[in-house]
Formats: structure tokens, sequence, C-alpha cells
């Protein structure tokens, strides 16, 4: 397929249609590297990402990291306690400063030993005395769009385009009786995943596959769409006859559900999808974050966050309790990874190929539509029969 057809909108004619007459997004979609670039330049550089929560880094100094595309970014606590985000390269010659999550009193480059403060501002430049017209207050490190909500926080590349609150719509208002504020994370793990992104967010936006990738451990679920306004989508996971879906049952130990939410909403857990490639997960008793970070067209990073109220991380059962969280977590997750890199295989195989829709896979082909929508503006649009 040449780059001059590629985004033909009268190719994705059938993916536009109702969910019941739609075809499945072509495999090229999933495997050409244009198309992947396409979708840095339209999608992620204006998008809002999700880089972690803001107890992680409670104190001066604390930071996390953000590897994605397209970009990497420092986001840490200053003496001040506001929280900040940075590029992640020196203002010298561009060397990477951090990696990972930690602390430190100054971020020193390892190149050649400029030291930043943690609010940014360069403090010591070595060996540039005869710079002409050289002064550190130039050289802070530059500065990348901040966000938050409920404790969560966003960076965004770009310096126009929605506010986070904008962004997100009415997804506060309908977590709001979950008290995400208070929640704190106990955990992160991370996956690299031989896959292009939208394979593991098409994934987990539905339950189709429930029943047999998971078949010995979480089994058949049922799931149903809720109405949302802004960027993201939300599906209600249940199973007939289960009075709560927590993550796990009282006879397997699970911790309290959540005192905050109305007891209607106990017999759900509410998978979202925050586009383009963050999903937050809210059970009676828990929550969950999956950040796909795309690392080339066929090649992911997924991070897994686990989070729980304060009051239940303050119980003296609890370290031993979580434990069979994490397990059952660990144990889903490699099945979802392992069949969304057959599916990367696959579309290798067939790249043309086009499938259809399923009535339990509509966030998927709501985001396949939310993604075309962004990489086909400014092209003609087709007229739908």
């Amino acid at each position: 397929m040449s780059l001059d057809n590629l985004f033909d909108p009268k190719l994705y004619r059938e993916v536009r249609k109702p969910l019941s007459a739609a075809s499945t997004l072509p495999g090229w979609c999933y495997t050409d590297p244009a198309f992947y670039a396409r979708e840095v330049d339209q999608i992620f550089h204006g998008c809002w990402h999700f880089v972690g929560r803001k107890d992680e880094i409670p104190e001066c100094g604390d930071y996390l990291t953000f590897d994605g595309i397209p970009g990497s970014v420092i986001v840490m606590r200053s003496q001040s306690g506001e929280i900040n985000a940075f590029q992640n390269a020196c203002r010298h010659r561009g060397t990477r400063l951090l990696s990972g999550s930690g602390s430190c009193r100054q971020v020193v480059c390892p190149y050649h030993s400029w030291v930043y403060a943690c609010d940014g501002a360069l403090l010591r430049a070595p060996g540039m005395d005869c710079a002409i017209d050289f002064d550190i207050k130039n050289y802070s490190l530059s500065p990348v769009t901040l966000s938050s909500w409920a404790g969560f926080l966003f960076v965004r590349f770009s310096d126009d385009g929605p506010s986070l609150q904008e962004w997100l719509g009415n997804m506060p208002s309908f977590f709001k009786d979950y008290e995400p504020a208070d929640l704190k994370c106990v955990r992160r793990v991370s996956f690299d995943v031989g896959a292009n992104w939208k394979f593991l967010m098409e994934n987990a936006l539905e339950t189709y596959h429930t029943g047999t990738v998971h078949r010995e451990t979480l089994g058949r679920q049922q799931s149903e769409p809720v109405a949302t306004e802004g960027h993201w989508s939300c599906l209600r996971v249940f199973v007939a006859g289960k009075q709560t879906l927590s993550v796990l049952s009282e006879q397997e130990g699970a911790l309290p559900v959540n005192p905050h939410i109305p007891r209607e909403r106990t017999t759900s857990t509410y998978f979202t999808n925050i586009y383009p490639c963050t999903q937050f997960v809210f059970a009676p008793d828990s929550m969950w974050w999956l950040a796909v970070r795309p690392q080339s067209v066929n090649q992911s990073r997924l991070e897994v966050g686990s989070c729980f109220i304060k009051d239940v991380i303050s119980r003296d059962d609890f370290e031993e309790k979580v434990q069979a969280y994490f397990e059952r977590w660990d144990t889903a997750t490699p099945e979802d990874n392992a069949i969304c890199e057959a599916q990367q295989s696959g579309s290798h195989t067939a790249s043309f190929a086009q499938g259809r829709f399923g009535q339990e896979e509509v966030l998927v082909h709501a985001l396949a539509n939310w993604m075309l929508d962004q990489i086909l503006k400014g092209e003609p649009q087709v007229c739908q029969e």
C-alpha cells in the first residue's frame, strides 16, 4: 500500500459503519510504519499521557519518568512541594538525565556534570566560563505541560489543545463516589510486548475473549458500554448472579470493598479507556491502571499500577492479603500480552484482511473510529450510505 493512498478515507468506509455492519481496521493500521508515523504526529503529540500518581512522589526530589512516544519526561516534586514536568534531556547536548523512578537532591547530567535543582533550574555548568553571553538562568530544563485529576498526573507535549478537564469530560463526576484522591499506588510492574499499541487497548475493551483467553483464571464475563462525554470510553463488566465483582471473593481473602461507593456499583467493575492508550479500572475493592507506551509500530511497553484506598492499606493484614491480588493480575496480564502478540504476528501474515465486529466489541469499534477521526483530519471525507 503506497503512502499516497494510505490515508484515503474511502479505505476506511467499512470501519465507519454502525457496529452491526462494520468491519475491523485493515491490517496495515497495525503494521505499516507510515501509518504509525501519522499516529505519532496526529495523536501522540497532542493528547494527554498518564504518568503516575502524586502519592508516588511525596517528598522533594522524588521523581517519575515517562518513556513513550513522542519523548521522555521527568515528573518531579520541587523544594516548594510543587510538582513539575520537564523534558528528560540535558540543556547542554541532550543527554538523558534520569530513568525509572526514585529520589535525588539534585539532577546531575551523567555526561558533563551540569547540575539542576529539583525545580528544573540550572545550578552549575562546569567549563562554561568562557562561553560568550552564557547565563545559567536561560538554561533551565525545558518544561512540559502537566495537569492532574484526583492525584493522577498527566503530561502533554503540545501547548495547544483541550485541557485535561475537557479531555476527561464527565469521567471525574462518574467516579467521584469512589473518592479516587484517597487512593494510593502500592505497586508498579511493566511488560515489553511485541504488539502494536492498539492491540493491547482493544483487548482491554471487550469481554468477548475472557471465556477463551482467561478460561482458567478469570472465566467468562459479561459487559455493557457506559455513555460518556469527552475523550474516554467505559465498559461495565459484571457476572450474572454475583452480588459483587471485586477482584477476589470473600473465600479468596478479599480486602474490604471501598466504603465510599454506592451499593449498586459493587456488582460491577468499570474498565475505561482514556484515549488513546490509558485504562483506569475501578473495582469495588481496588483500582488499577494499564498504561500502554508505544515504542514502535510493533512494540509496546505496558505499565500496570495497583491502587487501594488508604484505610485498607493501613490494615494489619494488608501486606499478606494483597499478595493474592498481585498473583491474580500477574497471571491474567501475560495471558493478554501473549494473545496480542499472536494478533501482531497474524496481521503481518494477512496485512490487508479485515474481519467483522461482534456485539461485545462496541468500545473496540469506538476506539478505531476515534483513532481514524484524529489521523484523517484534513482529508476529504466520504459520505456514508
